[in-house]
């Protein structure tokens, strides 16, 4: 059954929307939207940040009504009859469904209150590693959504931008952006992408790792909300001594009732290799495939993080320990290409 657009932002959406000047999205105001799996940043040209809220679309399947999107659909999960269903148009970097994407994109113009008669120019991130059909996918949806001037910008561009970093110089410059589902790594100059790696390993392969041991080891099954708040609390690369411990209610695989468990820093610590090497692989394949000719430039500038996993506690210092070259990490990490993006179409205006 087709999906039927009847959503009604909830309580929060309305908060957010009422918080926008009138004037804000006019003709003449630019819209930059970084789609990730996790999470969906929209920036305003005039006010900055104006959605942060998760990539998720909540719908009945009896009646294919959209219940809601974001933050809304998040507290929807669990809560619910089983008619009603929450999934990601956009799952490990890929789109996962162009009909759950199209519904998605005209809720989530609905609930900024993006008008037919006043869309906004907009641009949005592609990664490289993104195919001619998953390129044409995404700019069909924004399309459809009714964004009908619509831009994309390389994401490592637009990262490098939001960093602050001088990309149309010959000096060469470095950004790893750590997203939930994709690590992606680019050496930029002259105003371009001169060589990049990525791979689809992120924040979210140590919240399914989390899920797993606990299923392994306990034999209970926790949400991927409640593995990122593990995560969030015990996760960290050190050689500190662990000590920490989280408790959470999941469900018993053998009698499917509700139980307490607790985890401790030293697991998560045995499961945090893998994940953690795979970001490092393509990091170095990038300073592999480095033209002689821009070493220099990223031995002397860096490598800058940016992305919600960037935030893992000591992965800076460890990616810095095994590649020997200084590492950055940017303030405001989820927001550094959605900001970029603005930045790189607000010059395009002038």
């Amino acid at each position: 059954m087709s999906l039927r657009n009847r959503c009604e932002p909830c309580h929060l959406h309305v908060i957010l929307v009422q918080s926008l000047n009138p004037e804000v999205l006019t003709l003449a105001s630019l819209l930059a939207i970084d789609l990730g799996s996790a999470n969906t940043v929209v920036c305003d040209s005039r006010t900055g940040v104006i959605f942060d809220e998760p990539t998720l679309i909540a719908y009945d399947k009896r009646s294919g009504r959209v219940i809601g999107i974001g933050n809304e659909a998040k507290d929807v999960v669990g809560r619910v009859s089983g008619y009603v269903v929450v999934e990601r148009p956009i799952r490990d970097g890929r789109i996962s469904s162009t009909e759950l994407l199209d519904y998605y994109l005209q809720s989530l113009l609905k609930v900024l209150q993006i008008r037919r008669f006043s869309r906004p120019r907009t641009i949005v991130a592609l990664p490289s590693s993104a195919t001619v059909v998953e390129s044409r996918s995404l700019m069909t949806a924004l399309r459809n959504a009714g964004l009908s001037e619509v831009e994309s910008l390389d994401t490592a561009l637009a990262s490098a931008i939001g960093i602050g970093l001088d990309i149309y110089g010959p000096n060469g410059v470095m950004v790893v952006n750590l997203g939930a589902a994709t690590t992606l790594s680019g050496i930029i100059a002259f105003g371009g992408v001169v060589t990049a790696s990525s791979a689809f390993c992120g924040g979210n392969a140590l919240d399914r790792a989390i899920m797993d041991l606990l299923r392994y080891r306990s034999n209970v099954s926790i949400d991927e909300s409640v593995a990122e708040e593990v995560k969030l609390a015990l996760a960290k690369i050190s050689d500190s001594p662990p000590t920490l411990v989280s408790s959470m209610v999941g469900r018993d695989l053998n009698r499917g009732i509700p139980v307490k468990v607790e985890i401790n820093e030293e697991s998560v610590r045995e499961i945090i290799g893998d994940p953690t090497k795979m970001v490092m692989d393509v990091i170095l394949d990038n300073l592999t495939h480095c033209p002689a000719e821009l070493a220099q430039d990223l031995v002397l500038g860096g490598i800058h993080l940016c992305g919600g996993h960037s935030q893992l506690p000591g992965l800076a210092e460890a990616i810095e320990n095994v590649v020997k070259i200084p590492v950055h990490l940017v303030d405001q990490p989820r927001h550094t290409t959605a900001h970029g993006l603005t930045l790189y179409g607000k010059k395009g205006q002038r």
